[in-house]
């Protein structure tokens, strides 16, 4: 499984973070919702129904008592209040009866109004014959009406004891609410402080914990040591960087190993001839040979000689360096590339006489096409190729050289075969690096020195590829191509 990132971590634990402050403000929210709505019940509707109970209650003992004096006085006033308390009490009992809850409110107010409406028909019937100047026995009328009177008065004030419980209940609720919101919001507050603390400290944690691991490798790559780590677990930007940072730790070993090469082979090349100068000029120094003229000639000539393959060295420093950074000028023309190979192999005829080396160059069919080749550049790189096949091919050896077109005459070929040592697979790249050592597991150790690096980035510079082919123990061919001059 793929290790989230730094980033993914982070927002992974500020959505669960802010999850956890959405769920509390939305607990919170819902609940002071309800309890909005259970304040809103108490004040608006509950209140409302007991000041209405209260004022049907009073409103009914004033039509009651209106009633009354209007039959024993026959007061017309009486009977106009009398009118105007029902007409109110008719639109209290309708408002009464949009805002009861319970279904035994509803049942009380149902035979209340009964009642009511009763007792009103019985006063029309009698105020009807107290009109038309008929006596009416008010004591009859008011025993005949004392049940729905009493009915009416009683079932309103249960109606107003039912919604003072219900304000009572409603209240108490509203409380316990109350109490449930601040609970739950402590508790989601402490756990979300609490997550979001142990989820802070986790990619904290697993972060820092990587750094330093890297922290004490640099430690020790400031000591020299170059040993690479194991990959770190943690976020993967940190996988990644130990990753680079073993990459990194591989290059450092060659580089460190590269410049002990480059000590090492600094040191040979200039070890002898700077040993040959210092003997040669302590010799003449002290007048050794000052009676021979001849002798004293050799002596000039080896320092004159020891001084060239010194410069010769450091140019070769200084000419790899300027191939590097891509400076080298070469001055190209237009020449036959075999008769540059014959300038390179009579040059090194010799040596190969000297090691009884069958040194052979198999000339080209005729028609070759020309090359754009920089000469003295390419017998440089001519005199690398043959002089090391010629080194490494042993005593009455062979070293063939072959040049020849390809593709059509778009390239030429050029090969340089020994059967010396051979080279492993593995090392056939490494051949072309500066200031690396072969070990071929055969007693013999290969270069150490620029001769194949630089004719790379001569082949390099002219367009063409150059590389290498062997087998092992049965020897070595390098094989260079460059393009055609068409």
């Amino acid at each position: 499984m793929m290790p989230f990132t730094i980033f993914k971590r982070l927002v992974i634990g500020n959505i669960i973070i802010l999850l956890l402050i959405f769920t509390l403000g939305s607990v919170v929210l819902f609940n002071l919702t309800r309890l909005q709505k259970l304040t809103r019940e108490i004040v608006v509707k509950n209140q409302e129904s007991l000041i209405v109970g209260d004022r049907l209650l009073d409103s009914f003992a004033s039509l009651v008592k209106f009633g009354e004096k209007y039959f024993v006085s026959r007061d017309i006033d009486y009977y106009n209040r009398f009118v105007e308390v029902k007409i109110n009490l008719e639109k209290d009992f309708q408002t009464i009866a949009d805002i009861m809850e319970t279904d035994e409110q509803k049942h009380l107010l149902s035979e209340s109004l009964a009642s009511f409406e009763r007792y009103l028909e019985r006063f029309e019937e009698n105020a009807g014959q107290v009109i038309i100047g008929k006596k009416i026995n008010i004591d009859f009328f008011l025993t005949q009406n004392g049940p729905d009177i009493n009915t009416t008065a009683g079932d309103l004030k249960k109606i107003l004891a039912i919604t003072r419980s219900i304000i009572t209940d409603k209240t108490n609720l509203s409380s316990k609410m109350t109490h449930q919101i601040i609970i739950v919001t402590v508790f989601t507050t402490v756990l979300t402080v609490f997550l979001g603390m142990i989820i802070t400290t986790f990619n904290t944690q697993s972060i820092t914990k990587s750094i330093t691991r890297l922290q004490k490798k640099i430690e020790k790559i400031a000591q020299g040591d170059f040993e690479e780590i194991h990959t770190i677990k943690g976020p993967k930007e940190i996988q990644d960087l130990s990753l680079h940072f073993n990459a990194m730790c591989c290059r450092l070993k060659e580089l460190d190993s590269l410049k002990a090469d480059f000590v090492s082979h600094v040191s040979h090349e200039m070890k002898t001839p700077v040993t040959s100068i210092k003997e040669a000029s302590a010799m003449l120094s002290k007048g050794f040979y000052s009676d021979d003229p001849q002798k004293l000639k050799e002596l000039f000539c080896l320092i004159h000689e020891e001084c060239n393959r010194l410069l010769n060295s450091v140019m070769r420093i200084l000419d790899y360096s300027k191939m590097e950074a891509n400076r080298m000028e070469y001055n190209c023309v237009r020449l036959s590339l075999p008769d540059v190979v014959r300038k390179s192999i009579l040059k090194l005829a010799p040596l190969s006489q000297k090691k009884q080396i069958d040194l052979e160059f198999f000339p080209p069919l005729p028609n070759i096409p020309d090359v754009y080749i920089d000469e003295n550049r390419i017998i440089e790189v001519l005199d690398n190729l043959i002089g090391n096949a010629l080194k490494f091919t042993p005593v009455k050896g062979k070293v063939d050289v072959q040049c020849f077109s390809q593709d059509s005459g778009k390239n030429l070929m050029l090969t340089v075969e020994d059967n010396g040592p051979g080279i492993k697979p593995e090392n056939l790249d490494k051949i072309f690096y500066k200031f690396k050592q072969i070990d071929n597991g055969l007693g013999t150790r290969m270069g150490t020195g620029l001769g194949l690096s630089i004719s790379k980035y001569i082949i390099k510079a002219h367009g063409g590829n150059i590389w290498a082919q062997s087998r092992y123990s049965k020897g070595t061919k390098i094989l260079v191509t460059l393009p055609a001059a068409l």
